[in-house]
Formats: structure tokens, C-alpha cells, sequence
């Protein structure tokens, strides 16, 4: 397909990234001040996808996308692999803000004007986790759910399929069919409650051992503990949304995180391996 003109000009810098929402531009752009990456945002993770696939598809080679994972597995285990070429990274916490829950960033930052101590902002971060541990049991679920009836499923007919017998038979032979029934059996209110259950447990352990950092809901915590270290009344004409002081305080924390050079790894590496896709483009237009 002929390449766009006016998207020549929108893809302008050397790696072009599709990010689904204005903080997460904002976190990114501070942490990595980095001149060669241009920002996007497309609202959402299946607009990101669509967005940089399409840009893949008109021949645009270093346009990317990033996306949360929420209920989707991280693809990092590849970002560094040199044979991938898939164009969007899947990070692997639930999503951006569990990277902004860092206690030393949010206790030096010019927004903790209750003066809140590493130590007592952490104890507060894991108050506001610990009320999450039924919706990542209900997460874990619905996942194994969609794992029973959708892995496998039938795929499109071939276009010879030409009556009643064969589509039938396309149907009705194919594997996921077969296992239908079975796991229809089996996923009743007592093996739902019966997976709740053992779902709840993991969720309360990885809460004991601190994993819970990679898997809870980090959007709803991070507006939590902005809301116990910020007090409005201290700020007189400082009244943001609470979205736009999101962005705000995840710059602050982004700040810190420089400062302090704690920047999360995941972010750092997702970094070079934007960088490496660049250098192998460059290889393979000179070569």
C-alpha cells in the first residue's frame, strides 16, 4: 500500500509511539527524555493496536504501540528478541500507574504537602491494595473463563466448504467443540464460587509477598494515595480534575524516579528495545 503524506508528517520522528492515554505520554516522555521518540495517544487498548498495525500495513516500519496489559498476557519475554516484529509492547503490569506506586518518589515530590514519610505512604499504598484482592480473584476468573471457551476456537471455514454436511462438520468436529460440553459441565456457580475462592487465596498471598505491584488495579491506588499525600486547602488556586492531577503527580513522580534513579526496570528495557527495533531498521535500509 502507497504510503500516506500527510502521515509522513505525522510519523516525523524516529520511533512513533501509540500510548493509550495522555498520562502515560506524559510518565514516558519525562522518564526517557528522549528527542527520537514521538507520542500518540489512541485511546484505549484496542485503538493502539489498530492504530499501529495500520501504520505497519502502509509501510510505516517505526510506528509502535504500547499498551497496559489488563486482562491480556505481556509479550515482554520478546521485546528483546530480534526475530519478533510485532508492532505493539504489552507491559507487563495491569497497567502504567502500578509503575507510580514508588513511596521515596511520591514522599519527595512537591505534592506530599502533608509531609507523609516513605514508610507511611507505603503502609497506606498497601491499605488501598488490600481492598482489591475480590476484583483480581474475579479478574483471574473471568480469564480462566475466557480460557475455557475461547482458546481454540473454531476457525473461519475454508471458502471450498460448499453445503449443510461440511459446515456441520466444521463446526461440530472441531476440537474446541469437542471440549465444549466438558468445560460447559464443570463451570457451574459451585466451580465458580470453588475458583473465587482459590483465586482469592493467590490474590491474598501475592498481596503478602508484594506482587500484588505487578497485578492490582494501579489506576484506582495511585488516585487513592495522590488523594492522602495532596491536601487541597494547603494549594489555594490549585484545583485540578482529579484526571489532570493524575497526570500531574505522575510527572512529579517521574521526576523523583529520575533523581532518586529508580526508574522501573520493565520501562527501562521497554526502552531499549524500542531502540534496538530502530537500529535493526536502520541495518536493513542500509543493507
Amino acid at each position: 500500500m502507497a504510503r500516506d503524506v500527510a502521515r509522513d508528517t505525522l510519523y516525523r520522528a524516529p520511533i512513533n509511539l501509540w500510548v493509550e492515554d495522555r498520562l502515560t505520554l506524559e510518565y514516558l516522555s519525562r522518564i526517557w527524555n528522549d528527542p527520537g521518540i514521538a507520542y500518540f495517544v489512541g485511546g484505549g487498548n484496542d485503538g493502539v493496536r489498530a492504530l499501529a498495525d495500520d501504520a505497519a500495513d502502509d509501510g510505516f516500519s517505526n510506528v509502535f504501540g504500547l499498551t497496559d496489559r489488563d486482562f491480556r498476557p505481556s509479550n515482554k519475554s520478546e521485546w528483546a528478541n530480534p526475530r519478533k516484529t510485532f508492532r505493539t509492547f504489552v507491559l507487563p503490569a495491569h497497567e502504567i500507574e502500578n509503575y507510580l506506586l514508588d513511596a521515596p518518589a511520591l514522599a519527595a515530590c512537591r505534592f506530599n504537602n502533608r509531609g507523609l514519610t516513605a514508610d507511611e505512604i507505603e503502609e497506606r499504598i498497601r491499605s488501598a491494595a488490600a481492598g482489591f484482592c475480590w476484583w483480581a480473584a474475579c479478574r483471574d476468573v473471568l480469564a480462566e473463563l475466557k480460557r475455557r471457551f475461547r482458546d481454540g476456537f473454531v476457525p473461519d471455514p475454508p471458502r471450498t466448504l460448499s453445503d449443510a454436511t461440511a459446515a456441520k462438520a466444521h463446526i461440530c468436529k472441531s476440537p474446541w467443540f469437542q471440549k465444549l460440553a466438558a468445560e460447559s459441565e464443570k463451570t457451574d456457580e459451585a466451580g465458580i464460587e470453588l475458583l473465587l475462592k482459590e483465586r482469592h487465596v493467590e490474590a491474598s498471598n501475592r498481596l503478602a509477598s508484594g506482587e500484588w505491584r505487578i497485578d492490582f488495579a494501579g489506576k484506582e491506588i495511585f488516585r487513592d494515595i495522590g488523594s492522602r499525600i495532596f491536601d487541597r486547602m494547603k494549594s489555594p488556586g490549585y484545583n485540578p480534575t482529579p484526571a489532570a492531577f493524575d497526570i500531574d503527580l505522575a510527572q512529579e513522580v517521574a521526576d523523583q524516579q529520575l533523581k532518586l534513579k529508580s526508574i522501573p526496570q520493565d520501562l527501562t528495557d521497554l526502552h531499549s528495545a524500542l531502540k534496538a527495533r530502530l537500529e535493526r531498521l536502520i541495518s536493513q535500509a542500509s543493507s
